[in-house]
Formats: C-alpha cells, sequence, structure tokens
C-alpha cells in the first residue's frame, strides 16, 4: 500500500515545571492526523523529546494540538518494489 508523506507544521504543548508551553514545530510523517502522529510515530515522537526538553527532564510530555499547514512530499514504497 503506497502512503503519501507530508510535511507539516504543528502547534505543539509541552509540560515545563507543571506549565503548559506551546511552541510550532516541523513534522515529516505519512499520518496527517495528530492522533495517529503521537500513537502510531514513534520516529517524530522521539525527535520531538530531543529537540524540545534537555537530558535531565523528568517530565517529558508531549501533545500535538493542530496541523497549521500540510503539503505532500512524496510517498512511500511497497515492500514488493524494494527487490
Amino acid at each position: 500500500m503506497v502512503r503519501p508523506i507530508y510535511y507539516m507544521t504543528a502547534e505543539v504543548t509541552i509540560i515545563k515545571k507543571n506549565r503548559p508551553h506551546t511552541r510550532k514545530v516541523w513534522i515529516v510523517s505519512s499520518y496527517d492526523n495528530p492522533i495517529d502522529i503521537m500513537d502510531n510515530d514513534a520516529k517524530t515522537m522521539s525527535r520531538l523529546k530531543q529537540e524540545l526538553f534537555t537530558a535531565k527532564a523528568k517530565n517529558k510530555t508531549i501533545v500535538i494540538d493542530s496541523i497549521t499547514s500540510k503539503k505532500q512530499v512524496g510517498t512511500t514504497l511497497q515492500p514488493d518494489e524494494t527487490e
């Protein structure tokens, strides 16, 4: 199954010292729904944690609030096409 790959800008809320902070970040993913990105795209969520938090942070909570812009930049390959 070929899936589109999107470049998106999103509004993200992070919790630092028990206070919410909102940031704008870029995301590249084959998912275009904030809930799907948070649940299924571990690579993107890991990158956001590294980018937005220090190594000593105890509570690393990230919530993607909304997608502000979305642009399709390519498609994924089917497993049969890689051979």
